[in-house]
């Protein structure tokens, strides 16, 4: 017997236009979760960081209750213990009490370790006022001991707006970021694409 096959000899196999536009809808779909699933990471990372910060000015103010000054005050470099801080008090930290700050934090378990850890993969660190915006006779937690473009401008830029006055050169929080917004208009920080510096204000 004899199979006709002459009516499928004209038919080609692919894609209807209707399929075509349900695959684009569907790639469209998830390119636009993952960007926002990227914009959620990024906001997450950005109220970690502050919250971070809060901890760390939180457990100073407990290691003052305790002791009677600030973790650094009158601690000389290498300092780990309170016992060892019998140095002239002021209220302030010079750069090499600075260094002492979280380390007595931690060796006195107002701290962990991971609590010290900032959401930008480095430690938290205290530096001393006077450049990158900052103001002299202040000291600041920062990302490096010394004021450095240490992060994404992005989340800085993002972190002022949302936590301080969103200047770069006013307020707690400080940075070399360009990002301060002509009033009253409003900046977009996620148009940014640079390292800036990260200083938040902790004394006096």
């Amino acid at each position: 017997m004899k199979v006709d096959h002459s009516g499928s000899r004209g038919k080609q196999s692919g894609f209807t236009l209707v399929e075509l536009a349900i695959v684009l809808v569907i790639i469209g779909l998830i390119l636009g979760m993952a960007f926002k699933g990227k914009d959620l990471i990024d906001g997450a990372k950005v109220k970690s960081a502050q919250t971070s910060a809060n901890k760390i000015q939180s457990g100073m103010n407990i290691y003052f209750e305790r002791y009677g000054a600030y973790p650094g005050d009158g601690c000389p470099a290498g300092t780990t213990t309170p016992a060892g801080c019998i140095a002239a008090r002021n209220g302030l930290l010079t750069a090499a009490e600075g260094l002492t700050t979280l380390p007595l934090l931690t060796g006195t378990n107002i701290l962990s370790a991971s609590d010290i850890r900032s959401p930008f993969g480095v430690n938290w660190a205290v530096a001393v006022g006077g450049a990158g915006n900052t103001t002299a006779n202040r000291n600041y937690l920062t990302l490096t001991t010394t004021v450095t473009a240490a992060a994404d401008v992005r989340l800085v830029c993002a972190m002022d707006q949302q936590f301080d006055d969103g200047v770069p050169t006013t307020g707690n929080i400080r940075s070399t970021g360009l990002y301060a917004p002509a009033p009253p208009a409003i900046f977009d920080c996620w148009a940014m694409n640079a390292q800036a510096s990260l200083s938040i204000q902790i004394l006096p």
